[in-house]
């Protein structure tokens, strides 16, 4: 048996999302999984979003627990003590915050099987004093790592002399199929004769949404008909973007859509954009990058954390994080959007980050030995 830790559905966000992709799959090549999940991940006053939960009715063919609550250390010593009654022969941590470890720690204590982390990220975006002291702490009660990309495995080998497994972040399957384009455009009240690119995800600080408009002033001159769909859930106050967007006179240019955008409409979006666009000025792997795979949309990166070990020449194109340089990719995008939009070559990329791929090299790795 294998038991995963960590949040699935009703959860919502990408963690909760590839956590049921990883368990479904694993359970679909024969593997007997079992999830431990939160009673209460969050406290609301720790929580930016407006909700923790997804509100879809789709119920997932797996054995979970919601067991743990983050605020009540007794229910990490019962959560301990369930594991310790199933006699797993693998325990998998899924880490992405130091809010986690001290929870994590105290279970991985009280257990003697093997016990991975799969880190998504190593240390926090917006940093603080006790995260790597609190990350050590959670590793070292593990025996083995497994992360999404090399910028993520290079920061924890810093932290840690335990064996790390560098794999790659997925393409989620469970995503609803494209629709035509013209169809998206009247869906969303979108004009048929723009270009767009899209912007979508939790906006946060990292993220470079204000690089991005710092480079339509360039933009605009090249390609006046180019339009920005920022799409997604601030997590932050929107009024700076929104000011440095009038200041720079590009306020047009950008067409906001601040809030969080359920499954049901994610086609929508990617279906009516020409581009993915990821500004990021810092970042360890996106799960933006495997949808726009999905959706067969080509994506523009910035070359920081692990962004363009998901594109390669023929599905996107890789920027400095800088305006100059952004404006120019964003450009050169445009301008040549037949020449990154070959099937064959998304396809190509679906089969590589499948989830199917991802659970053999898993299994081969930590079970089949």
């Amino acid at each position: 048996m294998i038991v995963l830790v960590g949040p699935v559905s009703p959860f919502r966000g990408g963690i909760a999302d590839t956590n049921n992709s990883f368990v479904e799959t694993l359970i679909a090549q024969g593997e007997d999984v079992v999830v431990f999940s939160f009673s209460l991940l969050y406290p609301k006053a720790l929580f930016p979003g407006k909700t923790q939960f997804s509100d879809s009715t789709t119920k997932l063919n797996i054995t979970s627990y919601r067991e743990i609550n983050m605020l009540n250390p007794l229910t990490w010593w019962k959560t301990a003590r369930h594991i310790k009654k199933l006699k797993p022969s693998l325990v998998i941590f899924r880490y992405w915050t130091p809010w986690l470890a001290l929870c994590y720690r105290a279970i991985s204590s009280q257990l003697k099987c093997k016990k991975i982390a799969w880190v998504d990220n190593a240390l926090p975006h917006e940093r603080k004093l006790a995260d790597a002291v609190l990350l050590g702490a959670f590793l070292e009660g593990i025996d083995e790592i497994i992360c999404m990309s090399t910028q993520v495995s290079g920061a924890l080998k810093e932290q840690t002399t335990k064996p790390i497994h560098t794999y790659f972040h997925p393409v989620n399957t469970k995503l609803p199929k494209p629709i035509k384009k013209a169809e998206a455009l009247v869906a969303l009240g979108l004009e048929d004769t723009l270009e767009y690119i899209l912007f979508f995800g939790l906006i946060r600080p990292y993220k470079g949404l204000d690089l991005l408009i710092k480079s339509l002033p360039q933009l605009r001159q090249k390609r006046p008909r180019a339009r920005i769909l920022v799409v997604g859930e601030p997590y932050e106050s929107m009024r700076k973007y929104r000011e440095l967007a009038s200041t720079l006179k590009v306020d047009d240019m950008l067409l906001f859509h601040d809030r969080f955008v359920p499954t049901t409409e994610i086609a929508m979006w990617f279906s009516a954009c020409d581009w993915v666009v990821q500004p990021y000025v810092s970042a360890t792997q996106s799960g933006i990058t495997p949808m726009a795979i999905h959706f067969a949309k080509p994506t523009i990166v910035t070359n920081v954390g692990g962004l363009a070990e998901s594109v390669n020449s023929k599905t996107g194109i890789v920027s400095k994080p800088n305006p100059t340089a952004l404006s120019q990719s964003l450009i050169d995008a445009l301008e040549n959007t037949e020449s990154y939009s070959d099937n064959k070559a998304f396809e190509s990329l679906k089969e590589e980050k499948s989830w199917y791929r991802f659970c053999n090299v898993f299994s081969n790795t930590f079970i089949n030995t």
